[in-house]
């Protein structure tokens, strides 16, 4: 899913929508013990409730997609009978009226979530009439051929807040008010089917991790039964680590800041595709070209089986700035002002140089050079 099919099932989480037709639930606590379920229609949630609910599912759509929402594809072994495609299959056209279903889904992620507190599980059963969207861009909510059935499961902590003095407004007293335990926003969750090109696609699902950097592998092996992708930081880590093997001596400022321009110009000349743009080996070959390494670098990248994986150009850099780093020292620098920072041997000494003009601030303070 792109960022404007992601942004219109988002939109659907409103009550007036009526697309969010069952919700079913799970509170779990730290020893892994089920305290209550739950599984009634929507509608008769009131209003309060069903907006809390409603700002639940849209955080579990929330996201760079890439990172904390990764597209995830069915292998073939997962969609066979009796695998965990077939179980998703089955639960999503129960539409939460198995309770069977809905007990074996509980227990899967009891068995395979990796929490130590108490936690709430919550699976909406979702009907969306697509409209026809016109050529300007306009959707005709009178003129659909097909039913977006899925489902949502949104995973979210529950932790005790703490006591505090309070004011008790029919007794105009202050008084101790004891910690409730509070449903805290989702860490982990997932849509499935899918909604791409704004239609049913049953081979993939939505993963939702709040931490990109923390994707919880245990959940997708076993209840989505897909192998878990490497996150957002171990991306950029396998990345960087190959570039400073191929560049070897050569991994200097210069070719560094050169290789983080060219990804980030290719960030700016992608930004009007509502796609992420995806770096292969290639990209990254012709990267290192233009940023001047050499031959044998781009050979022995090109060579290495670790560099053989597809990769969001946002894992890779910040494309905003370029971060530098020395023993005590740290600097941040905008793109268009990176060419002000070269490195120099000053009196047999390695030294960060940095081109100022008038103007020097020191924790705010205008000095003078």
């Amino acid at each position: 899913m792109i960022k404007t099919e992601i942004s219109e099932i988002k939109k659907l989480f409103n009550k007036d929508t009526n697309v969010i037709t069952r919700i079913a639930s799970c509170y779990v606590d730290a020893e892994k013990n089920i305290k209550m379920t739950s599984n009634e229609s929507f509608y008769i949630l009131t209003e309060d409730d069903a907006f809390k609910y409603e700002e639940i599912f849209k955080k579990t759509l929330s996201g760079t997609v890439g990172k904390g929402l990764l597209n995830i594809g069915f292998p073939i072994s997962a969609q066979a009978q009796g695998g965990a495609h077939d179980f998703l299959m089955k639960l999503r056209d129960s539409a939460l009226e198995d309770e069977e279903l809905l007990k074996s889904f509980y227990n899967q992620v009891i068995e395979n979530f990796v929490c130590d507190e108490n936690y709430y599980i919550i699976l909406i059963n979702i009907m969306y009439d697509i409209p026809v969207k016109t050529k300007d861009k306009m959707l005709l909510d009178d003129a659909s051929d097909e039913i977006y059935h899925a489902l949502l499961c949104s995973i979210c902590p529950v932790r005790l807040s703490k006591s505090a003095l309070v004011y008790n407004s029919i007794r105009q007293h202050i008084e101790n008010r004891a910690g409730d335990w509070k449903i805290e926003a989702p860490v982990n969750g997932f849509l499935f089917p899918v909604f791409n090109d704004r239609t049913t696609d049953i081979h993939e699902a939505l993963y939702f991790s709040k931490n990109p950097a923390e994707i919880n592998k245990k959940f997708l092996e076993n209840i989505l039964g897909v192998e878990a992708p490497f996150n957002a930081k171990e991306q950029k880590e396998i990345i960087q680590q190959e570039l400073v093997k191929a560049i070897g001596n050569d991994c200097n400022y210069e070719i560094i800041s050169r290789i983080h321009e060219e990804i980030g110009e290719l960030i700016e000349a992608n930004a009007a595709d509502p796609n992420p743009l995806i770096l292969e080996k290639n990209d990254m070959l012709n990267v290192m070209s233009k940023s001047g390494a050499a031959d044998e670098a781009i050979s022995m990248y090109r060579d290495s089986e670790n560099t053989d994986i597809s990769v969001p150009a946002e894992n890779i850099i910040d494309s905003g700035r370029l971060d530098v780093k020395t023993s005590g020292i740290s600097i941040k620098v905008e793109n268009s002002d990176m060419y002000r920072l070269k490195t120099m041997d000053i009196n047999g000494k390695k030294c960060l140089v940095i081109e100022v003009d008038d103007c020097i601030e020191v924790n705010g303070i205008p000095v003078k050079g």
